[in-house]
């Protein structure tokens, strides 16, 4: 069968050049377009960094850098000619002369953070600005700033900041500068260097060297003078030498000395000098590249294998050790890593398929050619007799014969210098070899691209799918304690057990699965580490799932290894990852929780680089604990011991856009009604690589749960209901996942107008208001409807009382009186009848009346005056007692109601003075003027107590007389005294007469 081939997704400029690939070997698709792999020599200085690029296509706004600083939020600022960035490790945020109004210019040439935490930034052209509470301050002439080109700053051990400028030294007391050169003390100077040594003298540098210390200063001389010894750094190590950058070249003088001598190695202007925390001193030259001073050997960096341009103008050490380094063509960040690139040497194609570790310590690996590494140093190496051959593997028996796994050509067993070739001539199942082991007695198992062949003195004997194997494809091989030999194949997993293949549990739920990797652990179980399914533990009887949810860097494995204390090994897509064995027996009894994994992979340089693991062995451990894989670039080795980052992740939640549009992050977030989508954007400020730290989030009152850990940035929510809600981030890394740091935002989405609870509890109130204002209503309507009918039957009373009764009463004394005259009668008798007739025909007149009144409303009007007189007169000739009716004033006409009203109660009033009071006298009198008519009817009987009368009594014409009156807005008065008559006044207002006005009951 041919082998295809095996190469690595390469970066070469802008230009990327793909290579087909085995199933055996994979891409770790991160971040390629961004990363270059470092191609140190594993004596390199900086054999132990993994390098990442930035330059404007990764979000630099231009290439230039030119200075860094860390303030005390974690947060990494760089100065480049194009504005100044803020860098959480992930993002940048840019300050420039467009969105801030202090920057006159972009061009940022030196930070400094003090001590009170404010950052001081230097421009080239734009002053000296200073950032404190998220708020820019500019500084210039009226302050004492007289030149704008800031060169060097520099906080020193009394807290007092230091400015040098292309035209003079200047310090700074409270807010103003005060020009120091150009005085007693310095001659005029342009400053381009600051830094204070150990005994707390200034070194200060530029068109000339000064000492000053306790108000003195001392002149250094550097050879030539002019501008080839300007200086451009100074520095002070630890060993108390101090160096000093110029145009041409570097110069040091070691503790004690009182000269400066020249370091012929460096050439060309030193712009930096630094010494980072592992005593190294890093030299920055403009077109010569990077020096190291490494105890006193110097090695030199280039570009463009490591540098993005040999003109180097900044480093910066962070507090997570990073180195950073800016350049003229972009920015570098050196991370130190446990991870160490063997190359292969006389090797175009480095492709390492195979590693495997010799009993003598020695390390094969078998790649387009064959290598053995020893002592630390690989060297090809080639079989006598085998050429042309690509070798897979090797492998030593205990007899010490030496197994060699070849591509289409079988295998082969050496045997001192006998060298014994198995093929299928010879009997083998198949000529391309995957994997060797022997088992415990002794026979070599070859597991090739169709099976398996038990190798034995006696002979071969081979395994297929024709005699049980579940599928043709083998890949790992594996014998337990029990003797069972388990062969893992690209399509499940089978169990051969004294020569015959068993099911059993296992095998039928890993039927699917491509079993790439098979380990025992000392307690007896069988883990299984698949090529896409994740992770499986068989032990006792239960089968334990692992999977990214439990924690798990990929679910590919390409190799399982487990080291003496206890530390799972496992390579797959995204690099190599470290899991302790023991915490994953533990998730199988509890399986909430996640196992702390420690990834090695795009952070320690892994990302152009494949991993291989579709033969065996894919990975050793060797006798320094270190875990050797291979993969396109070599073998990859791993540290161990290399400690981890323990301190927390600042979680920030730096970006709300609400609709498109941005809300600033602080504090209470409110949003408006119609706020429809809502982004929050989140992540660390973690300077190295942030491809172990995993996310996850909640909207309190909103989400039921968290989210699952992943690597996303962005929560994205839409139409959220009104109310008042927390939005909470937490995260951590995969190599500490209890360790959570957390951090939340109050958010406010305010609702329309109508949904707000003072509007519902008005409409509420309203509503109550309502259903109380109709229950009002209808209750007023039912009591004016029960008052009318009381007023209406008042009325029927009053007219019953005032016409038939009347009348019937008249007409009774009007019989009685001829009923008396006994056999006296004479014409008084005719009189009498005729006068009975004639009431009782009035008394019928005035009940019709009455009843058209009920139906009918009369709009006519009269003049009251006639119909009281006649009325008079006929009472008079009734009851024959004398009435007198006097009228004054001029009449005027009332309408028809009114009038009937005013007859009834003034006739009420006559019959109660004939009938009750025994009169010999009564008078009428109507006096009439402009605002009302007045009625009187006054009598000389005998009266009775009006005020007795009142309290009880059953006179109820008094009460008609006053409710008719009463009705029509008037007046009633009843005067009456026992023994001297009665008088009964009725008053009518003019106003209400001519109208006809009748008011309303009160209820």
């Amino acid at each position: 069968m041919p082998r295809p081939c095996c190469r690595a997704l390469m970066l070469n400029g802008s230009r990327r050049s793909a290579f087909s690939s085995s199933a055996k070997c994979f891409l770790i698709p991160l971040l390629v377009a961004l990363l270059s792999p470092l191609a140190f020599a594993s004596d390199s200085p900086l054999a132990a960094f993994s390098e990442r690029k930035w330059q404007m296509q990764d979000g630099l706004p231009e290439q230039v850098v030119q200075a860094f600083a860390q303030t005390a939020d974690r947060y990494l600022w760089i100065g480049t000619t194009g504005g100044l960035l803020r860098f959480d490790g992930e993002r940048f945020v840019l300050f420039d002369r467009d969105n801030t109004p202090a920057f006159h210019e972009n061009n940022v040439f030196c930070l400094l953070v003090a001590s009170d935490k404010s950052l001081w930034v230097g421009m080239e052209g734009g002053g000296l600005l200073r950032y404190r509470d998220g708020v820019f301050h500019a500084f210039s002439s009226a302050e004492g700033l007289t030149n704008n080109f800031v060169r060097a700053l520099l906080e020193d051990r009394y807290g007092k900041i230091w400015i040098g400028t292309d035209d003079g030294l200047f310090v700074l007391n409270g807010d103003r500068l005060d020009r120091v050169d150009n005085s007693d003390l310095l001659p005029l100077l342009a400053v381009h260097a600051i830094a204070q040594d150990r005994d707390g003298s200034l070194w200060i540098g530029g068109s000339q060297l000064f000492r000053v210390k306790a108000g003195m200063a001392r002149e250094y001389k550097l050879g030539a003078q002019g501008s080839p010894n300007r200086i451009k750094s100074i520095l002070q190590t630890h060993d108390g030498t101090m160096w000093v950058g110029t145009v041409s070249g570097l110069q040091k003088m070691a503790r004690g000395a009182t000269s400066f001598t020249s370091v012929p190695l460096v050439t060309g202007t030193v712009r930096f000098l630094r010494e980072t925390s592992d005593g190294m001193v890093w030299i920055g030259t403009i077109g010569h590249g990077l020096e190291l001073d490494q105890n006193g050997r110097i090695s030199r960096i280039t570009a463009p294998d490591v540098l993005p341009s040999n003109t180097l103008l900044n480093l910066y050490e962070d507090q997570e050790n990073n180195i950073w380094i800016g350049t003229q063509g972009g920015m570098l960040r050196l991370s130190r890593t446990p991870v160490r690139t063997i190359t292969l040497p006389d090797s175009d194609d480095s492709d390492a398929e195979t590693v495997y570790l010799d009993r003598n310590g020695d390390v094969w690996v078998a790649a387009v050619n064959l290598f053995r590494v020893h002592n630390g140093k690989a060297a090809r190496y080639e079989f006598a007799g085998i050429s042309g051959v690509r070798i897979r593997n090797i492998f030593r028996d205990r007899d010490g014969a030496l197994w060699i796994g070849t591509e289409g050509k079988g295998a082969y067993r050496q045997v001192g210098s006998t060298l014994i070739h198995y093929s299928t001539k010879e009997g083998l199942v198949n000529n391309f070899v995957r994997a060797l082991l022997q088992s415990r007695d002794g026979s070599v198992w070859i597991a090739t691209d169709e099976g398996v062949s038990q190798w034995k003195p006696a002979g071969i004997r081979n395994y297929t799918t024709k005699n049980g194997l579940c599928y043709f494809s083998t890949r790992s091989l594996l014998e337990d304690r029990e003797g069972d030999i388990w062969i893992g194949t690209d399509r499940g997993l089978s169990r051969l057990h004294q020569g015959k293949f068993v099911k059993d549990a296992v095998t039928d739920a890993l039927e699917d699965e491509k079993i790439w990797a098979l380990h025992e652990d000392e307690a007896g179980g069988l883990w299984m580490g698949t090529r896409t399914g994740g992770l499986y533990r068989w032990r006792d009887g239960k089968l334990t799932h692992y999977t990214v949810a439990q924690g798990l860097s990929s679910n590919g494995i390409f190799e399982l290894l487990e080291d003496s204390r206890g530390t799972l090994w496992i390579s797959g897509p995204n690099g190599i990852s470290a899991v302790s064995r023991r915490q994953l027996d533990s998730l199988a009894e509890k399986p909430s929780g996640r196992a702390a994994v420690t990834l090695y992979g795009v952070s320690d340089g892994l990302e152009t680089i494949q991993m291989c693991g579709g033969e065996k062995p894919a990975g050793v451990l060797t006798r320094q604990g270190e875990a050797w894989f291979p993969s396109s670039k070599g073998v990859l080795t791993v540290s161990a011991d290399h400690p981890g980052m323990k301190n927390p992740l600042p979680v920030v939640i730096d970006q709300v856009i609400a609709d498109g549009l941005d809300v600033p992050a602080q504090g209470n977030v409110s949003l408006g009604p119609d706020t429809a989508k809502v982004e929050f954007h989140f992540g660390v400020v973690l300077l190295r690589s942030q491809e172990r730290v995993r996310f996850r989030y909640m909207l309190d009152a909103f989400d039921k749960e968290w989210s699952k850990p992943s690597l996303g940035r962005v929560a994205y929510y839409t139409n959220l209901p009104p109310g008042r809600y927390h939005f909470r981030v937490a995260a951590f890394e995969l190599s500490n996942p209890e360790q959570l740091v957390e951090t939340s935002l109050e958010i406010i989405q305010k609702p329309h107008f109508y949904r707000t609870p003072w509007f519902i509890a008005g409409c509420v109130l309203l509503a109550g208001f309502l259903v109380w204002a109709v229950y009002e209503l209808r209750l007023t309507q039912v009591r004016a409807r029960f008052q009318a009918v009381l007023k209406e039957r008042n009325r029927l009373a009053r007219e019953m009382h005032d016409t038939l009764i009347q009348g019937c009463a008249s007409v009774s004394a009007l019989l009685e009186a001829h009923s008396s005259l006994g056999h006296q009668r004479g014409n008084s008798d005719g009189q009498l009848l005729d006068y009975a007739r004639e009431q009782l025909r009035a008394t019928i007149d005035e009940a019709r009346q009455a009843v058209w009144d009920l139906r009918q409303s009369a709009e006519t009007t009269s003049d009251i005056s006639p119909l009281l007189r006649k009325m008079a007169e006929r009472v008079s000739h009734e009851f024959a007692v004398p009435i007198e009716y006097r009228a004054s004033g001029k009449p005027f006409a009332l309408d028809q109601a009114t009038v009937h009203d005013v007859l009834m109660t003034a006739r009420e009033a006559l019959y109660n003075s004939v009938r009750h009071g025994q009169p010999s006298r009564v008078t009428v009198d109507l006096s009439c003027n402009e605002e009302h008519v007045a009625i009187e009817v006054r009598d000389d009987g005998r009266g009775f107590d009006a005020k007795a009368d009142s309290n009880g009594g059953k006179h109820y014409g008094v009460i008609g007389m006053r409710e008719r009156v009463e009705r029509l807005g008037g007046k009633f008065t009843l005067r009456s005294q026992v023994g001297r008559g009665t008088s009964v006044l009725i008053e009518i207002g003019k106003k209400g007469a001519a109208t006809g006005q009748m008011p309303e009951a009160v209820p």
